[in-house]
């Protein structure tokens, strides 16, 4: 996996969402952490559609 700032600036124009799984991907020992959800929400002010289960 890689940070999307890594990817071109045209493949990052191409990204209308991001879907994840949440266990241990997103969680820490089953809890979702501060800095996680933070993290979310800033994708989702971004404009991209979020897909968690």
């Amino acid at each position: 996996m890689q940070p999307l700032e890594s990817l071109p600036l045209t493949t990052r124009r191409r990204i209308r969402g991001v879907l994840f799984d949440i266990d241990n991907t997103l969680t820490t020992e089953g809890r979702l952490t501060a800095q996680a959800y933070t993290a979310m929400e800033r994708l989702k002010d971004t404009g991209l559609i979020v897909v968690e289960p």
